[in-house]
This record gives C-alpha cells, sequence and structure tokens, in this order.
C-alpha cells in the first residue's frame, strides 16, 4: 500500500459495468541481474495498481525473465524443466489484463532479455491486454529511451498501451512510492477503462 495518501480517481464498481473475468495484473521483468532494483519497482507498480483498482483485479504473479533464460536464448536446446518454466510464463502473459514490463535502460534501449522473450510469444499474443511499460535509467538524459524503444514492438503483438510509462531514475527508487502516488493517481482510471472496453463480447445466444 502507498505510504503517502491520495484520493482514488477510479469509478466504484458500482458506477460501472464490472469486468466479466478475474482480472489479473501480471509483471514482466526483463533485467539480466535476478532480484534486481527494477523487479523491485515493476512489483510496487503492480501492487498499487491493483490496489487502486480493487477487486476483481489481483496480482498473479512476477516473472523475473532472468530466471528463465536458458529456455529464452536455447529453444529446444534447453532442458524439459526450462521449457515447461519459458511455456508457462508465455501462458501466464499471453492471458494477463494488465501487464507491468519493466526494463532497465541498457544502452539507450531496452534489454535484449526482454526482446528475446518478446520475440518467442506468437502473433498477437498481448491482444486484450493492457501494458504498462516501466523504465529505470541512470540518467535523466535516457530515462524517455526505453519506453520510446518498447511501445512499437508491444503494440506489433497486439498491446493497448494507453496511459504513459512509469519513468523512473534510480534516484526515484529511493522514495519510490511518493513518485508512483501520482503516476497511479493520473493513470489507474484510464487502465481500468481501457482492461473493461477491451473485455470480450458474449456471443448472443441463438433463438430457438
Amino acid at each position: 500500500m502507498p505510504s503517502v495518501a491520495f484520493e482514488s480517481q477510479v469509478a466504484p464498481q458500482s458506477a460501472q459495468e464490472p469486468p466479466v473475468w478475474p482480472q489479473s495484473v501480471v509483471t514482466l521483468v526483463g533485467n539480466p541481474r535476478a532480484g534486481s532494483r527494477t523487479a523491485a519497482a515493476a512489483a510496487s507498480v503492480a501492487e498499487l495498481l491493483a490496489s487502486e483498482l480493487g477487486t476483481p483485479y489481483r496480482i498473479d504473479e512476477l516473472i523475473d525473465l532472468v530466471t528463465i533464460a536458458p529456455a529464452i536464448f536455447q529453444g529446444e536446446h534447453a532442458g524439459a524443466e526450462a521449457q515447461a518454466a519459458l511455456e508457462s510464463a508465455i501462458d501466464l502473459v499471453s492471458s494477463a489484463s494488465v501487464i507491468v514490463v519493466a526494463t532497465p535502460v541498457y544502452k539507450g534501449s531496452y534489454t535484449g532479455l526482454l526482446k528475446s522473450f518478446l520475440d518467442v510469444l506468437r502473433p498477437s499474443a498481448l491482444a486484450g491486454s493492457v501494458v504498462v511499460p516501466v523504465t529505470v535509467s541512470a540518467a535523466p538524459s535516457h530515462k524517455l529511451l526505453a519506453d520510446q524503444h518498447i511501445r512499437p514492438v508491444l503494440a506489433e503483438l497486439g498491446a493497448s498501451v494507453p496511459v504513459p510509462g512509469v519513468i523512473l531514475e534510480e534516484r526515484d527508487l529511493e522514495d519510490l512510492q511518493v513518485v508512483l502516488s501520482g503516476w497511479i493517481r493520473d493513470n489507474a482510471g484510464i487502465v481500468q477503462a481501457t482492461t473493461i472496453a477491451l473485455q470480450p463480447v458474449a456471443e448472443p445466444t441463438p433463438a430457438r
């Protein structure tokens, strides 16, 4: 929960049509170091966003891609256990309602690890999902680069990216709750409205 109080901008569920299925929030981290500060920041974004959106949004899992890197890069040459972990991650991401995609800025863009995972997804794998990019950079001059580069790839996979990314500098990680509170306040309602708009429409029952 955020340490700084702010008034929710999301309309109560009773004031709008509720989603017809539980909305899953999945976190995908492309830092090549396990347990990174990027992963911690992404987890905070997912937690705060799911909390602000309320029921029926739930956090499913954080996928730290470095833990399945052998399967991502080796494909069929990886062991059965590694391949199974990769397939599980693909299924989880492909079925998510909201995906928090996080990466550090590496050489002016997002990481090769994240790109390689996105490359193994099937075409339109992210159709119906809302993606929130999260980037962490060391220098102010680089902070927009990864977000700018990742959006075309997400769009190619069918994702909706209706809100600005969470653009962080390393110094922001020292007081992350304060930094995130404004972003959540401004954008949670848009995320919720978009997930509702992307819900599949039920087929009409044929007349007898």
